[in-house]
């Protein structure tokens, strides 16, 4: 294994596949024969501390590795290989306001498996970029999170690029709140389009699942242990006066 503690894992959907990062900022990448994992590289690329963040695409053979460096790598899996280096706006390096010129830590990276869209969360700053590496969208940098409100983690969805006001990204917050998140592709934005409105968790949100064959399931879980699960509604389900009032408050937030 490593030559010190594990700070975060990461398998494959397929389960083929394992990543596992350390406080001595290597990440390796491990495969499943049938019987044992056996080693098959080690990253070399964060300017120490510990690695906080991996996703994996086997679609798209990426790796994506954050650490407390504030550095966002992408490796090539097929190869084992360095790719690129995801540069967040000059924003997100500023969000912190501590006086300190260390970069914030990356909290989460997320891969798209349907397009291989990169989601991204720097301090408070989520952004979205491309399988080659260039910035789609990103958070307003006049939209900041104080206090709880800043986002403790941020997931990809399946949503595809030419779904208008689909939801790309969900993102958990140090208060409990849960965000869905879409893309202005005109100002090249991301858009804050809804908070869940019962918030069944009160401390931050540690893990974001999206599941189910049409992305309609969404599972959280929290800091204490706690777990939920939140299911889109379906219109033909409704009743006349359900209809009615969902009607009415579509009406007000327009207004």
């Amino acid at each position: 294994m490593h030559r010190g503690p594990i700070s975060v894992a990461k398998p494959s959907l397929n389960g083929i596949w394992l990543l596992t990062g350390c406080i001595d900022s290597t990440v390796r990448v491990w495969k499943y024969n049938g019987q044992n994992m056996q080693l098959q590289a080690t990253f070399c690329g964060h300017d120490g501390g510990k690695i906080t963040c991996l996703d994996i695409s086997t679609t798209f053979g990426s790796i994506v590795t954050g650490g407390s460096d504030g550095k966002i790598l992408v490796w090539d899996l097929r190869t084992l290989t360095f790719l690129r280096t995801l540069h967040h706006p000059a924003s997100a390096k500023n969000s912190v306001h501590d006086g300190s010129t260390k970069s914030p830590a990356v909290k989460s990276v997320s891969i798209n498996h349907k397009n291989g869209n990169i989601v991204t969360l720097l301090h408070s700053t989520v952004c979205v970029f491309d399988i080659n590496g260039n910035l789609i969208a990103k958070q307003d940098p006049g939209f900041n999170f104080e206090g709880n409100e800043v986002p403790s983690c941020v997931i990809a969805t399946d949503c595809p690029e030419w779904m208008e006001s689909g939801i790309v990204a969900v993102a958990g917050h140090m208060n409990g709140d849960v965000s869905l998140w879409s893309i202005d592709y005109d100002t090249e934005l991301l858009v804050l389009r809804h908070i869940l409105p019962e918030r069944v968790h009160s401390c931050p949100i540690t893990a974001l699942r999206v599941s189910g064959d049409r992305q309609d399931t969404l599972l959280i879980g929290d800091k204490s242990g706690k777990m939920s699960a939140c299911e889109t509604v379906k219109l033909e389900q409704l009743n006349a006066s359900e209809l009615e009032s969902l009607m009415v408050e579509m009406q007000m937030g327009d207004d």
